[in-house]
């Protein structure tokens, strides 16, 4: 049974502060957890959950929820506390394989999976070593932001450089999946939602921005990222640019190749 999620509203100005500018507290947590190993983290707070560093976790009381393994218990207990969301300005990333029904139908599941599994490896590091905060893996498809508020002021710098290095990595390794990236700015919605039967409760983001980012990503070919005039102009770059029709979307979007 497929579970419905709805969007929740409140806390505008506690989910403002935190994404669009930093709240003190958690961002010294994050700059702490962020030198300890390793991954998996909290999505929130960078707390780890294996090695050394989620032995020291746990020895803090600190372990991942088990309600959502994405955030720490703690971390969970404020989504629950404080539920809602704010409009946030920051860069957004898509990228997703190409053509993955039939290569799982003409390689078979475990070949698919390890596909996949192989592109999220790669993909996450290319996005946490830039600083970026990894919202959701859909199948395929990953899905990650640079909210001023953990990224910095240099959010587009860091996203546009993200995704080359995913693109990059598409096209350099002969065993990576086809990859097509898309990088774009703007004003989005990010807060909780909450299943219907009220027994998860998740970050998501929403708004037209978002789906412009996802799009620019399914119109890049393999090893391609398309980067919007926004994101490109935030991060002082330039580039070739040259009007998308992007399905679902009212204007044409200006975007150009990452080289």
């Amino acid at each position: 049974m497929t579970e419905t999620f709805t969007k929740e509203d409140g806390n505008t100005e506690l989910w403002h502060t935190i994404f669009a500018v930093g709240h003190p507290d958690l961002s010294k947590q994050q700059e702490f957890h962020a030198k300890l190993p390793r991954d998996p983290r909290c999505r929130l707070c960078n707390a780890p959950f294996a090695g050394l560093g989620g032995l020291y976790m746990r020895f803090r009381g600190k372990v991942a929820s088990s309600r959502n393994k994405n955030y720490c218990n703690a971390c969970d207990g404020f989504l629950d506390t404080f539920p809602g969301g704010a409009e946030v300005e920051m860069s957004m990333l898509f990228a997703d394989i190409r053509n993955s029904t039939a290569f799982a139908e003409s390689a078979g599941p475990k070949a698919a999976s390890d596909r996949v599994n192989r592109f999220l490896d790669s993909a996450t590091k290319a996005i946490t070593d830039n600083d970026g905060f990894i919202l959701a893996f859909y199948g395929d498809c990953i899905v990650a932001v640079w909210p001023p508020g953990f990224s910095g002021p240099d959010h587009a710098k860091m996203a546009v450089k993200a995704a080359k290095e995913i693109a990059g990595h598409a096209r350099a390794t002969a065993e990576a999946a086809p990859v097509g990236v898309g990088v774009h700015k703007g004003t989005i919605y990010i807060g909780t939602v909450q299943a219907a039967k009220g027994l998860f409760r998740d970050v998501s983001i929403f708004g037209a921005e978002v789906n412009v980012t996802a799009r620019l990503a399914a119109s890049a070919a393999a090893g391609e990222a398309l980067a919007s005039r926004e994101i490109l102009d935030a991060a002082g770059r330039t580039g070739e640019m040259k009007p998308f029709d992007l399905k679902g979307i009212s204007r044409p979007v200006e975007a150009a190749l990452l080289g």
